[in-house]
């Protein structure tokens, strides 16, 4: 069992309690590679090889305990007090590997860049530096309110990538982005391995012709599972302060922000503009949220990422979802058919977590002091 991050000096950032029950899993976790502000995606090549990104705008490649970084990442926006590498919104998000990398060796990357356009570029890497640096998506609007941009494979030639849109609308006073499909921010898109728009894409009514947009009505899903048995894709979903939703994405529909949330505003004021009943007739209602009660309202986990797990070594996670609370910093479990939820003994802002061939599993830890980059990899196995 390993412990905790945190500890009790001036910059170290406390972990709270769990607010749901403790499982006590056995686990066992070994840090692979630590010195990271905002370690945010991971792309597995082998068992003992990965590429890694740091929200702060750099990316380091991982093999057999060596971590190199890799030169030529692009300018990404960061925002918050220089000293710290406080990262508020954007920087350099997810890493994933072509599902045929062996064959043509693209690395596909998605980021907030230093223009304000959310983008995704896919690149080689030779001698620890970007070659063939080709972009081939960006948002149609300045995108400053979207912390996930996560991808994921449908198939060899198919992926999925979300784009936040985590504004503060309120009732009196909603923000529409994502509800117009003229606008990128608050919507799943699925696009082809080149970046073109599948033909088999949803139309919207008043388009002529399918776009990059798969669904919808979004806020800020930072953690996204696509299960190749099932052909599911699932997301977590950050609401305002509560209603973190756990959602199955289904093509062309509408999940409903910022026309109904089950949280309120960080001020204590409405969110939704619709009764719950009325939301259902033309949103998807999540099929699970997340609201941990407190005397102001109540407070979100706030998901970061998601895995379901199987096969895995630690056999109490099997047939779970895992999800990293950046809220409660800690990983917790969520299993489906019973909507139980228990806090885990991993502790720290678990930005990623992700399954390696032998059914380990890698996660993503962010610095907990707040001067430092501290932050870690880490294997964890039984």
């Amino acid at each position: 069992m390993w412990g905790g991050l945190a500890s009790c000096t001036t910059n170290v950032v406390k972990v709270p309690a769990s607010p749901y029950p403790i499982s006590h899993d056995a686990f066992a976790v070994d840090t692979l590679a630590q010195g990271f502000t905002i370690p945010y995606g991971i792309a597995i090549v082998s068992e003992n090889e990965y590429f890694i990104t740091d929200r702060v705008g750099k990316m380091f490649h991982f093999k057999a305990g060596t971590l190199t970084e890799i030169n030529g990442m692009p300018d990404v926006a960061t925002f918050g007090i220089p000293s710290l590498r406080a990262i508020l919104h954007g920087g350099l998000m997810d890493i994933s590997l072509h599902p045929d990398y062996a064959t043509n060796a693209w690395i596909y990357i998605s980021y907030l860049a230093a223009d304000g356009f959310a983008k995704v570029a896919r690149l080689n890497v030779q001698d620890h530096t970007a070659t063939q640096f080709e972009p081939i998506f960006a948002t149609r609007s300045q995108n400053y309110t979207g912390n996930g941009m996560r991808i994921v494979w449908e198939d060899d030639t198919h992926f999925f990538l979300n784009v936040g849109n985590s504004n503060f609308s309120t009732s009196t006073n909603p923000v529409l982005n994502a509800q117009d499909l003229h606008d990128d921010a608050g919507k799943i898109h699925r696009l082809m391995d080149d970046g073109s728009v599948p033909p088999d894409n949803p139309v919207f009514e008043g388009f002529g012709g399918p776009t990059t947009i798969w669904s919808y009505g979004h806020r800020d899903v930072q953690g996204l599972f696509f299960e190749q048995s099932t052909r599911t894709l699932f997301g977590v979903e950050h609401g305002p302060k509560g209603g973190d939703e756990f959602n199955i994405i289904e093509k062309g529909k509408n999940y409903g922000w910022p026309l109904f949330s089950y949280g309120i505003n960080y001020d204590g004021a409405g969110v939704s503009t619709l009764s719950e009943d009325s939301a259902a007739t033309f949103t998807v209602l999540p099929e699970y949220y997340w609201t941990v009660p407190t005397d102001d309202g109540g407070q979100a986990i706030a998901p970061a990422c998601l895995l379901k797990v199987d096969n895995s070594t630690i056999a109490d996670w099997n047939n779970s979802f895992l999800i990293g609370s950046l809220a409660y910093r800690r990983l917790m479990k969520y299993n489906r058919q019973t909507n139980e939820t228990f806090g885990l003994t991993l502790e720290g802002r678990v930005r990623t977590i992700k399954q390696l061939p032998s059914g380990d599993l890698i996660a993503l830890i962010e610095r907990n002091d707040l001067t430092k980059a501290n932050g870690l990899v880490v294997k964890i196995h039984d």
